[in-house]
């Protein structure tokens, strides 16, 4: 079979949206099927081949290209923090600041990006003529205009992230949202979401309506780590240390780390040794106050790839995760955090937390509850015993079979080979 992936967006960074697509689409790959993944690329687009897959960057606009390489590079300099990096872009190079802002509005995406995307994908399908193309939903936009679009054959909706019911930003939960998401559902031949979100799917008048055409998957990130030559640890931690390490998106919207970073600051104080390392994105000003008050033991890096991102899991003790504020959206990084075979200091904030059921599973796991009082000797004690000790892979691989790249690839491709032409 030919598979097209459409994802909307593919930088070079990959997010960990695209990091599951890529990794499907090299299984799949691997089991006799050509896959091609494409999406814009705002900064230095570029096709390439890897592991048998076809990823085709597709380029923005000129001008949002040359703003956003721009940008790359003026970040990349020494000491450059990438949210701090912004307004000093923009300062210093306000025309391709402009261009940037742009690139983020409505108006421009369904004027200018829209229809410019449309015609691309189309032109990939023309020459690919996919069996199967299969929309990825973040954002709803892309999967709307390609979904909806006429290109014979049949189409599949990927769902990893909730949209029309609960987002993240409550605003977009509109009848408007769910409007599209419904069009989207009802041209689907298929639709593959998350466990969780097809539980609420099921419940929602319109939804139900497509129960035929559900589908749950877990995010397939449960694989064993095999290290890079290339791959180093962005973090030179010090044995003589407890190392926390969380990898991923901090903000006090909906991941705020204030309960942990309190109890761990209360051991900081005792003399304890212990240091916590958080790296990706920080929007979160709380994180900014301990890093100022504790600056010897809180630390953040900005995002870094995701071999070096495995690379420096590999060398932490203990990895840190904090569960999201939505009741229906899981991490998908914690089957990472699972795959490293690490201690893990799980963050629980909300009672009925999508993500509890995963970490009940999980032999080496602490659960803070955010409304519930911590103990901090059981804090103190699992982090001393910590160092050092490991699952083995086929041992998380048994507990977590079904969210193995192997085994959601497997269902995808019965479900393209029931509708092939």
């Amino acid at each position: 079979m030919k598979i097209l992936f459409s994802v909307g967006e593919l930088e070079k960074d990959v997010n960990a949206t695209t990091k599951i697509v890529l990794q499907l689409a090299e299984r799949l790959s691997f089991l006799g099927h050509s896959c091609v993944v494409a999406g814009v690329c705002n900064a230095f687009p570029q096709d390439e081949e890897k592991n048998g897959v076809q990823i085709k960057r597709l380029p923005a606009v000129a001008p949002v290209v040359k703003a956003s390489e721009a940008f790359e590079k003026f970040f990349s300099q020494a000491g450059r923090n990438r949210n701090s990096s912004r307004m000093d872009f923009v300062k210093r190079h306000p025309v391709h600041g402009i261009s940037l802002f742009f690139k983020y509005r409505p108006e421009y995406y369904k004027k200018v990006e829209q229809p410019r995307y449309l015609k691309q994908i189309k032109a990939i399908a023309k020459d690919f003529a996919p069996d199967a193309l299969v929309c990825v939903c973040k954002p709803i936009l892309p999967v709307e205009t390609v979904a909806l679009s006429d290109i014979d054959c049949p189409v599949y909706f990927y769902q990893v992230d909730p949209w029309g019911l609960h987002r993240i930003d409550n605003a977009d939960a509109s009848e408007d949202i769910i409007s599209k998401e419904l069009a989207v559902f009802e041209r689907a031949n298929g639709i593959f979401t998350t466990p969780v979100l097809k539980k609420q799917y099921l419940h929602h008048t319109g939804y139900k309506t497509f129960s035929h055409k559900i589908q749950a998957v877990e995010f397939p990130n449960i694989r064993e780590y095999k290290p890079s030559q290339k791959a180093q640890s962005a973090i030179e931690f010090d044995d003589s240390y407890t190392n926390i390490l969380f990898c991923g998106i901090v903000t006090d919207e909906f991941r705020s780390p204030e309960y942990t970073l309190k109890l761990l600051a209360a051991l900081f104080e005792k003399g304890e040794r212990i240091r916590v390392y958080f790296v990706g994105v920080n929007n979160s000003k709380t994180l900014d106050r301990y890093i100022r008050k504790y600056p010897d033991s809180v630390f953040f890096l900005d995002r870094v790839d995701s071999d070096t991102a495995f690379a420096t899991m590999e060398r932490a003790d203990v990895l840190f995760n904090i569960s999201n504020t939505l009741d229906n959206q899981v991490p998908s990084k914690i089957f990472d955090y699972f795959s490293m075979g690490k201690p893990i200091l799980n963050l629980q904030k909300i009672k009925n937390c999508p993500a509890a059921e995963y970490f009940e599973k999980y032999p080496l796991c602490l659960t803070l509850r955010e409304w519930a009082e911590a103990d901090i000797e059981e804090i103190k004690i699992f982090l001393a015993e910590a160092k050092g000790k490991y699952i083995d892979f086929a041992q998380v691989e048994e507990i977590y079979r079904e969210a193995t790249v192997e085994y959601v690839a497997d269902i995808m491709e019965k479900t393209f080979a029931k509708n092939v032409k």
